[in-house]
């Protein structure tokens, strides 16, 4: 480690000093320092630094509160390569350092200044010894002064670590070809037997004659719907949308997900569009194709028509950001607030249950009270009221509001509010008890898990088409009882 400030070096040269610039504290040209130690002479405190080549050639992120930095893979997926510990010791992953110095073509020299304290050394020599090879300068000697009545010996030493070829630098033009293309199953053979076929887009079949004896690029694998529990899971990172499943900007896959109980995407896909550890991952959700895909994917991608989803988790996102929109621009003020930092996925992570568990049935419950509950804009509608009740709460805020209006809808859709919001409750409580029944079968009758918010979902969906088609078009109303318009978000 160094300080490697630029700075400027003067030597004679004929009758007068020549003066010259160096981008680092050697006057040997082409000796980098690899971490830099910034010292403010007690003025401030003193940081460790990466040098920023370094840095930007693996793209490393910087996390300021552990001083830990990461590396972030082509998968999404991302580990700490080098720590900075206590300010005082920085530890670097080995394959990175190999690769950098591949990539430059630079020796990496590893400075070596150990000490020793022993009580005795009679039977060492005092005499200092050298040794040089093509990897280590070494010298080392043993002092008979004392420090604290202790003699002590002295190792200082330069290691040096050769490149290797440019070639495993591992990054492009040589970065290591993908050659995981895992088979998936694509069909049964006529005693049931699933038939699996590599996902190798190079070696599949299309319209133009390539590889005509296997099977087509646009063949149809099916998975479990659970396959989309880890997107949904981290939404800060993942994007699950009307067909397609992003990673942040590292990777898309088009996906058919306008199904209850399935996922379905193109055999070439998964070996094109997916990163080599997700087509791992997705084998372990692999079922037999047995139903067809959906009529919106198929308009899609065969017939070039632009086609609304089905699915009713899909379709209630999409409306409820139209009505709020549509809200918003006829009343000047939106329905539901922007959500907080700490709800912003809640849009997102919505959705019909993947499967029938307990923990899907009240995920879904809990969101959707979050967002047509919880969310209302309260403080728009009181000052949009004429008066003001005490401890009034935002769902008889927006039935007053409502009524004010003329909606014809009101009953219907308050009564729905209120329901989401009652079950929402019960399912807080730790203890579930004969009560717990009760309300389920008061809001939802006989239906449970994915039926029961499937049928939540699609009165959420008529509650808001019904509040667009309410709102006039823009300019013809100002939102109000009598009042002036009020905006507030």
């Amino acid at each position: 480690m160094t300080d490697g400030a630029p700075g400027f070096s003067q030597h004679w040269e004929g009758d007068e000093w020549v003066t010259t610039y160096h981008s680092f504290s050697y006057h040997n040209e082409g000796v980098e320092p690899l971490v830099l130690v910034r010292d403010y002479h007690g003025a401030g405190p003193k940081a460790i630094e990466l040098d920023q080549q370094f840095r930007l050639f693996h793209n490393l992120r910087h996390d300021t509160a552990s001083d830990f930095y990461y590396k972030i893979n082509n998968d999404g997926t991302q580990h700490v390569v080098v720590e900075v510990i206590e300010n005082q010791k920085v530890r670097i992953r080995t394959p990175l350092l190999r690769q950098y110095i591949a990539a430059r073509q630079m020796d990496l020299l590893l400075f070596i200044d150990s000490v020793v304290f022993a009580d005795e050394a009679e039977d060492l020599p005092r005499q200092a010894t050298h040794r040089t090879d093509t990897e280590l300068v070494q010298r080392t000697y043993v002092s008979d002064r004392h420090i604290n009545g202790q003699v002590f010996s002295r190792l200082l030493g330069v290691k040096v670590v050769a490149p290797g070829a440019i070639e495993t630098c591992g990054i492009w033009p040589y970065e290591s070809q993908d050659d995981n293309f895992p088979e998936f199953i694509i069909g049964e053979d006529e005693s049931g037997t699933p038939i699996y076929y590599t996902c190798n887009p190079d070696l599949l079949a299309d319209y133009f004659g390539k590889n005509s004896e296997a099977p087509h690029y646009l063949t149809a694998v099916h998975f479990r719907k659970e396959v989309l529990q880890k997107y949904y899971s981290h939404p800060e990172l993942y994007e699950v949308r009307d067909g397609y499943l992003s990673c942040a900007g590292l990777w898309g896959l088009h996906i058919d997900n306008d199904h209850d109980d399935r996922v379905v995407v193109f055999l070439g896909d998964l070996g094109r569009d997916l990163p080599s550890s997700e087509r791992d991952y997705w084998r372990g959700f692999m079922i037999v194709p047995d139903a067809p895909m959906s009529e919106s994917n198929f308009r899609r991608s065969f017939l070039a028509q632009f086609a609304d989803s089905a699915a009713i988790d899909l379709r209630f996102r999409e409306q409820y950001v139209l009505a709020n929109r549509t809200w918003a621009d006829a009343f000047g003020w939106p329905l539901y607030r922007e959500p907080k930092e700490g709800d912003a996925y809640l849009l997102q992570q919505l959705r019909l249950p993947l499967n029938e568990s307990q923990s899907e049935f009240e995920n879904a419950i809990g969101i959707l009270a979050k967002l047509l509950v919880d969310a209302i804009n309260e403080k728009a509608l009181q000052k949009n009221l004429e008066s003001k009740v005490k401890d009034e709460r935002g769902i008889s805020k927006l039935e007053r509001y409502l009524g004010s209006l003329g909606y014809p809808h009101a009953d219907r859709d308050i009564s729905y509010l209120r329901s989401v919001q009652e079950l929402r409750s019960k399912l807080a409580a730790h203890l579930k008890g004969r009560d717990y029944e009760q309300t389920l079968s008061k809001n939802l009758g006989d239906l449970r898990g994915r039926s029961a918010i499937r049928s939540l979902l699609e009165s959420g969906v008529a509650m808001l088409q019904g509040l667009t088609a309410f709102a006039p078009p823009q300019g013809e109303s100002d939102g109000t009882t009598g009042t002036e318009t009020r905006t507030e978000e």
